[in-house]
């Protein structure tokens, strides 16, 4: 029987990356976006897919100064569920913002079939603009990030979030995840295999970003990824779609 393959994604006005994100997994089985109220052509884009479906997800916190957001981690769970019911092989879940580079983007779905693991760890590449990147955040022995980042485990893992603002936790059952490549049968993807992650691809974007954050009172003391990122080098070749 072949592997099935969920991805699951939250979305709210990503108009400029949801194309990306389901062009990047369309031979996934199935996409599920769970979109938190955007008022752009999020919505149109993902379902123009045809391996994605789309629900709506209503519950918003609130910020001060009038600022809301959807709340991370019971909107992951809800997508969670949704993967989880119909019962797929493999769940990956990442933000709208990352993708896999074209080597695990060809490879990903052989990965996945030929592992005996249950949750699988990668490296998250953090440019800036489109031909920047920033190694010390990148590296998986950096001090900023430190390890790879969850990106795909088990469908019959019972995987949850728990909500410890502004982020959150795992838990296994009812076990608290401290760091998945103790706890979990974990596989690393290592270099050349990674996630690019297109978060401060727009610098205008970048500013609005760090001033939501700080002004809203979600993250005050929020840093501009300039200020935090250390030094910026030119993309290798194998950093790309």
């Amino acid at each position: 029987m072949d592997t099935s393959i969920v991805v699951v994604v939250r979305t709210r006005d990503e108009e400029h990356r949801i194309g990306q994100f389901c062009e990047a997994y369309k031979d996934a089985d199935k996409i599920l976006v769970a979109d938190g109220g955007s008022e752009d052509n999020t919505v149109s884009i993902a379902k123009s897919y045809p391996n994605v479906e789309v629900r709506h997800y209503n519950k918003r916190v609130r910020l001060d100064k009038g600022y809301w957001r959807n709340n991370d981690s019971d909107h992951a769970n809800f997508l969670f569920n949704w993967a989880y019911s119909l019962e797929p092989d493999w769940v990956i879940y990442d933000d709208c913002d990352i993708r896999p580079n074209y080597l695990l983007r060809e490879q990903y779905r052989s990965i996945l079939e030929g592992t005996d693991k249950d949750v699988v760890l990668a490296v998250r590449i953090y440019l800036w603009g489109n031909k920047q990147y920033f190694p010390l955040l990148s590296s998986p022995l950096g001090e900023v990030g430190g390890q790879g980042s969850l990106w795909a485990w088990r469908g019959d893992l019972d995987l949850w979030t728990v909500d410890v603002p502004p982020a959150y936790t795992f838990i296994v059952g009812n076990m608290d995840i401290k760091e998945f490549r103790t706890d979990t049968k974990c596989l690393e993807l290592h270099y050349p295999l990674c996630l690019l992650h297109y978060s401060w691809d727009d610098p205008d974007k970048v500013e609005k970003k760090v001033h939501y954050y700080r002004e809203s009172g979600f993250i005050p003391g929020m840093k501009h990824p300039l200020d935090m990122g250390g030094d910026l080098k030119p993309l290798e070749d194998w950093m790309r779609e």
